[in-house]
Order: structure tokens, then sequence, then C-alpha cells
């Protein structure tokens, strides 16, 4: 196993990145982060290995510049993962409120799935037992005075 993937040289940090250990697509969001700190250059094969060139834009550490590099993509290595665990939660977050915006998304659309079911259940969501779902104005309004006084 190797001690470091960085090499110091003419002013630049080169990293040697494992492209299956780190996604090319985590490799270009570590590197967007340092956009601002370094000039970047991406090279090699990305089935094998990936160079990465930073080279400081001001006068910088280069080895903590590769290291904070290096950090930088597990931390989007994480990111990408936790993504991938929770993608069913977020579509079924996202199905549940557009539901709430519009319940006749369950009437009409065939291509919700299993999700849209544990939502009917047999009971209503919009059914209002305690008649709190009556907006303001309706309840203690001007209208709702005049409906009073008639009675």
């Amino acid at each position: 196993m190797k001690k470091s993937n960085l090499e110091i040289k003419d002013g630049c940090v080169v990293l040697s990145i494992n492209p299956k250990v780190y996604p090319l697509e985590v490799i270009y969001s570590a590197a967007y982060v340092f956009l601002d700190r370094a000039y970047i250059l991406l090279d090699g094969d990305p089935k094998k290995e990936i160079f990465i060139e930073l080279k400081p834009k001001n006068k910088e550490n280069l080895e903590k510049l590769g290291r904070e590099f290096n950090n930088e993509l597990i931390n989007y290595a994480d990111y990408r993962e936790r993504a991938k665990q929770t993608k069913k939660i977020r579509e079924i977050l996202l199905q549940r409120a557009l539901i709430t915006n519009d319940p006749c998304i369950l009437k009409n659309d065939e291509r919700l799935d299993d999700t849209t079911e544990e939502l009917e259940d047999g009971k209503d969501y919009l059914d209002d037992p305690e008649g709190i779902a009556i907006p303001w104005e309706e309840k203690h309004g001007n209208n709702a005075k005049k409906k009073k006084s008639k009675k």
C-alpha cells in the first residue's frame, strides 16, 4: 500500500486517485470546492488512475492543499453513499408533499407506486373531524359575523 498519493513538484501538488475508490463525479465535486484556491488539471484514465494537479493561486502549503483535497474526496464520497441510501426515503417524502398539495393526483396518476397506498390505507387524510382546517376568514372574518347574526 502506498503511503501517500501526493507528489510535490514545480510549485504544484499532484494527486493520484484510484477511480474505483473515488468515482469521477466525487472527484469533480471535490475539485469544484478548490476552484477559488487553486488552478486544477485533471488527467489520466478514468478506469485506471486519475491525476489531479493543484497549483495554488496564492502562497499556500502544497502538502496541506493536497491533504485537504483528500479530505474533500472523503466528504463527497460519504455524501454520495448517503444519498444512495436515502434515495427511496426522499422519493416518498416528495410524493407525499405533492399529494398533500394536489389530492387529485391519487385518483388520476397510475404511475405512483405503493407508497401512495400507505397514505390511503382506508382513512381520508383530508377529513377534518375537529373542524380545524377551516380558513380563519371563514370562521372569524366579516362573513362569519353576518352568518351568526342571521341565526
